[in-house]
């Protein structure tokens, strides 16, 4: 299977606040995964980075091995 989507390296601070730190996540064709952590993790920040709501602040997001970094996914 190929990658679908992943992320090299991925940080996000809001402030002195880091809600995502060095992040590597790869999801393969036809593979579904979950996401768990508690209330502030940073579970919904993560996903608005792979959704283009915000931009990184360093690392990569590929999409189909086109890096999309702050590209809304959707049109």
């Amino acid at each position: 299977m190929s990658h679908v989507l992943r992320t090299e390296g991925l940080n996000k601070r809001f402030g002195g606040i880091v809600v995502c730190d060095d992040v590597n996540l790869t999801i393969a064709g036809g593979e579904i995964l979950g996401l768990i952590g508690p209330n502030g993790a940073g579970k919904t920040s993560l996903f608005n980075l792979i959704s283009g709501v915000l931009r990184p602040d360093s690392g990569t997001i590929r999409l189909n091995g086109k890096a999309v970094n702050g590209e809304p996914l959707y049109r």
